[in-house]
């Protein structure tokens, strides 16, 4: 395998990131933007310059425990990359930019169905905790 960078995502690699969310997750609406700010991000892997790997980042406060944290959002490698040690570089890197950032936790969803996914989680060190999510259109 060629060189894997991790990075910040920027505008130049739009059409490739949205294109692999497409891949991955049940998105049909048309994504217009990709905005990165200093409390919401994205972080890519690439492989020869093509887009290989995305986690999006938002920085929020807990304001129970004084603190912030990370959660993290479509965090997804392209089909043909997986088993690669890609998804783990990702979380590595989100990692090391966390304790630069003052980060005291890192908090993300996962479906039961995306039984890879939740391996590398529990890999990765992160634990299941016993919750249930709501969710409500509007």
């Amino acid at each position: 395998m060629d060189e894997l960078v991790i990075k910040k995502y920027s505008d130049v690699y739009f059409e490739e990131v949205v294109k692999l969310l497409k891949s991955i997750f049940d998105i049909n609406n048309n994504i217009d933007l990709i905005e990165d700010n200093a409390n919401s991000f994205s972080i890519i892997a690439t492989i020869d310059e093509k887009v290989v790997g995305h986690i999006r980042v938002d920085k929020l406060k807990n304001i129970g425990k004084n603190c912030y944290y990370y959660y993290l959002n479509y965090i997804c490698v392209d089909s043909n990359y997986q088993n690669k040690n890609i998804g783990t570089a990702l979380l590595n890197y989100i990692f090391e930019y966390a304790k630069g950032d003052n980060i005291k936790y890192i908090e993300l969803t996962s479906n039961k169905k995306r039984e890879v996914a939740n391996h590398l989680y529990l890999k990765a060190g992160f634990v299941i905790r016993d919750t249930n999510v709501f969710k409500k259109d509007i």
